[in-house]
């Protein structure tokens, strides 16, 4: 018999306290082992699912948006608990790169039905503070556009807040000089954005020509230099469409993957992972291979997990 807990913060405008209950027992008639929690504080997330984990418990459903998720995985990461998803967020970023439909019935049967997919994490330290995340980091515009969006504004919004927030902060684009260190190698680049990713879509309909992949053992370096609401848009553009590691052919963007990466300006700039703004640059992030299993929507030609390992 399979074991869980599922887990949700109490978020306005959202159902989430009902949400983990029906999971719950959606679980429970799947023959499933089952507890749901509600729980105030990002905190009382962390210390929840590190309880599971030292009771073994086999999965950790995270009941939520991005930030849900982002606390979940502070947890899970390096373990042996496989983390669920029933997404219920702005931005659902992991669930939408994994193909976690936000339909209720659909993400309740990949817990039920689906596989475990291992995935890279990141980890990212500020001063003396150490996190992960799963999607990506961002210096820069993005978590400026973040961290100027109102809670109010994604209740009734949803992802369209984000960009409402991104087209009022357009005028403000402006590149900033950055120390960037590449697994040691050391250059200074103007930029308006770092992009520090593990997945290649960072929101609806936006993804990179480019894969990232999130498995490989590395980590997606993306430099956006685009001063003005037209470079912005230039740059951003070219950024999505670009098809080769290096400098894009227009000189807006530069790509590469790292195993490490620093980031440092004279402007302290702001930094989210995953949907939330978690502090200011200077940041190092490396990459921690194969640190999170995640459920995930069941595929004939999807590799097996354990014939992986056996071959590992």
């Amino acid at each position: 018999m399979k074991s869980a807990l599922v887990i949700g913060r109490l978020r306005p405008g959202r159902k989430i306290a009902e949400t983990v209950r029906t999971t719950t027992n959606g679980l429970k008639d799947a023959g499933w082992s089952a507890d749901g929690i509600i729980v105030k504080t990002k905190g009382q997330i962390r210390r929840k699912t590190a309880a599971a984990v030292k009771d073994k418990v086999d999965v950790v459903v995270a009941v939520g948006g991005d930030g849900a998720v982002l606390q979940v995985i502070q947890s899970l990461a390096g373990s042996k608990v496989a983390l669920g998803i029933i997404p219920m967020g702005t931005g659902n970023l992991l669930a939408g790169n994994l193909g976690i439909e936000a339909k209720f019935e659909d993400a309740l049967a990949v817990l039920t039905g689906g596989r475990p997919r291992r995935i890279d994490l990141g980890r990212l330290t500020i001063g003396k503070r150490r996190s992960v995340f799963a999607v990506a980091c961002g210096v820069g515009f993005d978590a400026e556009v973040m961290d100027a969006t109102k809670k109010t504004a994604k209740v009734k919004l949803g992802k369209l807040a984000y960009v409402a927030g991104a087209i009022k902060r357009q005028g403000s684009v402006k590149d900033v000089v950055h120390k960037v260190t590449i697994d040691g190698a050391t250059e200074a680049m103007e930029a308006t954005q770092i992009m520090i990713a593990n997945f290649g879509s960072m929101g609806p309909t936006v993804k990179t020509k480019l894969e990232v992949e999130p498995d490989d053992g590395l980590l997606d370096v993306i430099v956006i230099k685009a001063s003005g609401p037209l470079g912005g848009l230039l740059a951003g553009w070219e950024a999505l469409r670009q098809g080769e590691a290096g400098a894009s052919p227009e000189g807006h963007v530069f790509r590469t993957r790292a195993k490490k990466v620093e980031v440092s300006s004279k402007t302290q700039r702001l930094v989210e992972t995953d949907g939330s703004v978690v502090g200011k640059a200077p940041i190092r992030v490396s990459v921690r291979p194969s640190a999170l299993t995640v459920l995930v929507p069941a595929s004939p030609d999807a590799p097996d997990e354990k014939a992986k390992d056996e071959k590992r």
